[in-house]
């Protein structure tokens, strides 16, 4: 019969090598499961690689056979990104100024010159920025299109002042005008009108202001796009 010693001895060789196999499967939790047989009683401390800290594991089979624990990695929950796309703006419509209904001519800035004081003409309809307006009934600024320049009648409005662009201010009577429902383009509360001077409609006659006249034909303006 064996020795006493040399028993114990076998199953605490047993019991170790059983648990170096559990800690370092546990330790290196890659893989999606480790299953180990033991057939005898032990403690083994292994790393918890889901806490940072050391976790203690202790088997003890009620039975002579061996039992069989399974050690599982922790679950990763995948975390979800919301994006959203930002609102896009509306453009806002833009139009051609004709004046009396004659769309071969259009209110145009002259020479395309996109500055302050460039005057403001009656030209041959080319669908170029220079003739793009935008422009809507009842009280706001004469805006040309995708610039910040606006219809203005200078400090000082009177019959024969010649009209130009000049940079958009807010509050600024120069440039407050109100589309009539009879189709005149007015200066807010300030009796004048925007004209086409003499009735001429020969390319480069530069727009006016004129004292507002019921019926007259040089004051009558109509857009289209």
């Amino acid at each position: 019969m064996p020795s006493l010693k040399f028993i114990s001895f076998a199953v605490l060789f047993s019991a170790s090598t059983v648990f170096a196999q559990v800690s370092s499967s546990v330790v290196s939790s890659l893989a999606p499961t480790v299953t180990t047989v033991i057939s005898s009683s032990a403690t083994a401390t292994v790393a918890d690689p889901s806490t940072s800290a050391d976790t203690t594991i202790t088997i003890s089979p009620t039975t002579s056979s061996a039992t069989t624990i399974t050690v599982a990695p922790p679950t990763t929950v995948p975390t979800t990104t919301t994006t959203s796309t930002p609102p896009t703006s509306t453009p806002v419509p833009s139009f051609r100024i004709h004046p009396n209904g004659n769309t071969a001519k259009c209110l145009d800035v002259r020479g395309a010159v996109f500055q302050d004081g460039t005057p403001v003409q009656i030209f041959d309809c080319n669908g170029t920025p220079a003739q793009d307006w935008i422009i809507a009934p009842g009280e706001g600024h004469v805006v040309l299109a995708n610039t910040g320049f606006c219809l203005d009648a200078g400090s000082a409005p009177a019959n024969g002042v010649g009209m130009k662009i000049w940079q958009c201010f807010a509050n600024l009577p120069a440039q407050d005008w109100f589309y009539t429902g009879d189709q005149r383009i007015a200066l807010t509360n300030q009796g004048f009108c925007l004209d086409l001077t003499g009735g001429v409609l020969t390319n480069s006659n530069q727009i006016q202001t004129w004292k507002c006249t019921d019926f007259d034909a040089n004051q009558i303006w109509t857009i289209t796009n």
